[in-house]
């Protein structure tokens, strides 16, 4: 670029400043206040009491019959009067708002002085001092993380300076969480009757029937204007006696179903610490079959709920009084899988809380159930005597702990289910060994039909660790050749 266009650049510039169209700078402290997301329902909300302090300040003369645009975003305007007045209550011009507008705009009556502090009232005459703006309306459906700004710009009339600003009005702030403190792990107890079919005493639940996961939920009591819970930010209690609704939902870690074996009218409840140990049960019966993927639980009428405010340490998060449990509950009965449940958690729409329906705990592992013991999949056991075709699976321990080496065979029927089983036990140091007839003879005795000369897959469980058990397996043709059938753990590996 040569030296003359420059200069010519320049001298454009500065015609542009000495005309009157120039830019100057401006602020507005419109007071950024927060507010609950859960005190927003659905259809928006007014900005509750005291309102929106503001104070917008020209950094340059603004002439009369200036046009000033206030616009919001992420909020509107209800209907009304905006005044924009100086702190001894003169008025430099006045706005009727639209109910539902994003924006109204100010023909000033009087210039605004340069550095002067003005002030937008909800009236249509102006009173001495600061007075909140109430006009303003959060938007629908506005959710924790929103912030309604405000600017407050001119039309550029001819000669006008721009005396743009822009300014937070209102953040919105999830008042409310949840984590869990404590997730389930228990483990399927192979000396149970039957196998598998309760946990290891000493686990997560007070019975060995249950599963329990401990949760609390957090409050911010931080905001500006939120739900009122009667205690502080590193403080935990009971709310008040309108308390609140929390829906809780398990769905399935592992698999697309719950599976089996869950209790009829306990499969799952929500039970409230030791604070109100009279009032445990919130809902139950929420998984009424084995069929259901999900259910929700409630906390019911009368019943407080507890919280911890956000602040609080994590003693007190700890302490079993300021929790909530979520309770997953077995018959003790039906032979259990190595499975795991997430859990979520959110709010209903009652009493403070008028949000729409909001997760503060997003669906996370809240129960795991693993096994004490050894698992081999052999995807191929064939048995026909008469011609010869047979199964051989051997099975061998170097465990000498007393209540160790059950093996428990659940064998895969022809309409998919494996509810029909074997069981044996290996001494340590000798062989076991199990015939496809015997395992043909047990699905026969369940009431379930095999195919011996097409051949059938087993799940061999061992109540041992891995590095315990030696396994083999081969099968015999009615040719008489021999073959070895691969043996896998869980995890796909190969074992043999």
């Amino acid at each position: 670029m040569s030296k003359y266009v420059k200069f010519l650049i320049l001298a454009i510039l500065a015609v542009g400043l000495m005309s009157g169209s120039a830019f100057a700078a401006a602020s507005l402290n419109a007071g950024n206040t927060t507010i609950a997301s859960e005190l927003v329902p659905a259809a928006g909300i007014a900005v509750p009491a005291p309102g929106v302090n503001n104070a917008y300040q020209p950094a340059g003369a603004v002439a009369a019959s200036s046009q000033l645009k206030i616009s919001l975003t992420n909020g509107t305007f209800a209907a009304g009067n905006i005044a924009l007045c100086d702190s001894a209550g003169a008025a430099y011009g006045t706005v009727a708002t639209v109910a539902a507008a994003t924006s109204a705009t100010i023909t000033t009556t009087v210039a605004l002085a340069s550095g002067t502090a003005y002030n937008l009232q909800p009236a249509a005459v102006c009173v001495a001092g600061p007075s909140p703006l109430t006009n303003v309306n959060i938007a629908a459906g506005a959710v924790g993380g929103a912030v309604v700004t405000m600017t407050v710009d001119n039309a550029l009339s001819a000669g006008d300076t721009n005396i743009y600003a822009m300014a937070p009005v209102i953040t919105l702030v999830n008042q409310l969480s949840a984590a869990i403190i404590t997730p389930a792990v228990d483990v399927l107890d192979f000396g149970a009757s039957p196998v598998m079919s309760k946990f290891k005493a000493g686990g997560s639940g007070a019975t060995v029937t249950e599963s329990r996961a401990k949760l609390v939920v957090l409050t911010d009591e931080t905001i500006g204007t939120k739900i009122a819970t009667g205690h502080t930010n590193t403080a935990c209690a009971a709310w008040p006696a309108t308390a609140e609704a929390l829906s809780f939902t398990a769905t399935p870690g592992s698999g697309t179903t719950m599976g089996t074996g869950f209790h009829a009218t306990t499969a799952f409840q929500a039970q409230e610490g030791a604070l109100v140990a009279a009032k445990a049960i919130l809902k139950a019966a929420i998984l009424s079959t084995d069929a259901s993927a999900t259910g929700n639980a409630a906390l019911t009428a009368g019943l407080t709920a507890l919280s911890c405010g956000a602040g609080s340490s994590a003693t007190l998060k700890g302490t079993a009084a300021n929790q909530i449990n979520a309770l997953l509950t077995v018959t003790g009965t039906t032979a259990l899988t190595a499975r795991s449940y997430k859990l979520a958690v959110g709010t209903t729409t009652s009493g403070a809380i008028v949000a729409a329906a909001r997760e503060i705990l997003a669906a996370t592992t809240a129960w795991t159930w693993g096994m004490d013991a050894s698992q081999y999949y052999i995807p191929l056991v064939g048995s026909v005597p008469t011609s010869g075709r047979e199964t051989y699976i051997k099975l061998q321990s170097k465990n000498v702990q007393s209540g160790s080496n059950g093996v428990s065979v659940a064998i895969l029927s022809n309409d998919g289910t494996t509810a029909a089983t074997f069981t044996g036990t290996i001494t340590a140091g000798t062989p076991l060994t199990i015939t496809g007839a015997e395992l043909v003879a047990a699905a026969t005795a369940a009431g379930k039909v095999v195919d011996g000369l097409a051949g059938f897959a087993v799940i061999v469980t061992v109540n041992s660790p891995e590095a315990d058990v030696f396994v083999y397996a081969n099968i015999t043709e009615a040719s008489g050749n021999t073959k070895r059938i691969p043996v896998k753990t869980v995890a796909g590996a190969i074992s043999e």
